[in-house]
């Protein structure tokens, strides 16, 4: 029991460094972790109120799948805690994958995210915005590196997770997945298991069950190893940001006034005008190619991303995912005019580099088209 106390009191210190009058909102799956999560925040003195949000994805047979959301509801039931279960209807995360082009995984996790903050949105009061609780284990951070390895991804992507960005906060981040099944033994909590968590088909469960067991075997030291080269690159990460955002200056041209600024009959008007709004990102070419490459690529980024959370984006349905480095990297090489992105094109035009927005939505793969 005193480790399950060392245990319980390291994620109430964590949870403390959030502002007085915080309003939580636990992801529970159902699993080892969220409930492990869920059970030490039932066991320690929160000063703020707690919630739950179990997400029914539609995935998986009904008879195992809403047994999961049942299995949360009477826990929360039994110890005070309100809960509400999002029911995703069967077969749409697979329609939406498909018409995106992503993987389950990633519509899932779509849907899950956006349900999420839709009721973190609902709870907030007037004092503090709502923090989603997420069961993110040490064992996690390393699969997510090791999944981000195999895409090559850069710097940022191999940066180690944090475990607190924006509303989301991980308080499981610093422990094992075999720390949390000891503290759900110790503590008889039972829990459920997703029949898919041995689905080989999902990247995730391959790398789970077929790469770390043999790189376990192999070298034994691997998971510090990767840990530190993750902080490593989350201190590159965070150096090629400043430096990209100090020698590439995005100016925003914007001939006419966001949606939002005017009266719009409907939605079909608003993108009707939309089309003809010239809105789009620049800056100066002759600057941007006399910088180092990788300062080049990050400011791209930057731009795509500034372009995706200014105010005249049409709707926040509209998304850019993960678009790959090697597509960018050839635009910034300088063997190209043009490079179309999904729901962006970076092109060249005289002396500027443009970044503009095509109305599409863009996810992780599949979308990338190259013009010369």
């Amino acid at each position: 029991m005193g480790i399950c106390y060392k245990f319980e009191e390291k994620v109430s210190a964590a949870l403390n460094s959030c502002p007085p009058d915080t309003v939580f909102l636990a992801a529970v799956s159902g699993g080892a972790d969220s409930m492990a999560m869920l059970a030490i925040l039932c066991n320690i003195k929160l000063n703020s109120p707690l919630y739950c949000l179990h997400v029914e994805h539609g995935l998986r047979p009904a008879e195992e799948s809403c047994g999961d959301a049942e299995f949360v509801i009477n826990f929360c039931k039994n110890n005070n805690i309100e809960c509400h279960v999002e029911s995703i209807p069967p077969g749409k995360i697979a329609a939406y994958a498909q018409e995106k082009g992503i993987g389950i995984e990633a519509a899932a996790r779509f849907f899950r995210h956006e349900a999420l903050l839709r009721e973190a949105i609902r709870l907030d009061n007037t004092k503090q915005k709502t923090i989603i609780l997420l069961a993110h284990t040490k064992d996690d951070l390393l699969e997510n590196i090791l999944m981000r390895v195999l895409r090559g991804v850069g710097p940022a992507g191999l940066a180690i997770m944090p475990q607190k960005r924006g509303r989301l906060f991980r308080p499981l981040l610093s422990f094992n997945r075999s720390d949390i099944i000891n503290y759900l033994k110790a503590k008889n909590i039972p829990w459920r298991e997703d029949s898919t968590n041995t689905d080989t088909k999902f990247l995730r469960n391959r790398i789970r069950h077929n790469l770390i067991p043999l790189l376990t075997q192999s070298f034994p030291s691997w998971k510090s190893s990767l840990h530190v080269m993750a902080e490593t690159q989350a201190l590159a990460a965070d150096f090629i940001d400043n430096e990209a955002k100090a020698r590439i200056k995005w100016d925003i041209n914007q001939k006419s006034s966001h949606p939002s600024n005017r009266k719009v009959r409907n939605t079909e008007t608003q993108r009707s005008q939309s089309k003809k709004n010239e809105n789009y990102l620049y800056t100066d070419k002759d600057n941007f190619f006399d910088q180092p490459f990788i300062i080049r690529e990050e400011a791209i980024f930057q731009g795509i991303n500034a372009i995706n959370n200014h105010a005249f984006m049409l709707s926040n349905k509209t998304r850019i995912k993960s678009i790959k480095r090697s597509v960018i990297r050839k635009f910034c090489m300088g063997n190209m005019n043009t490079a179309v992105l999904g729901s962006v094109k970076v092109f060249c035009e005289k002396e500027r580099i443009i970044l503009s927005f095509v109305h599409e939505e863009f996810f992780e793969c599949g979308f990338s088209q190259l013009i010369n």
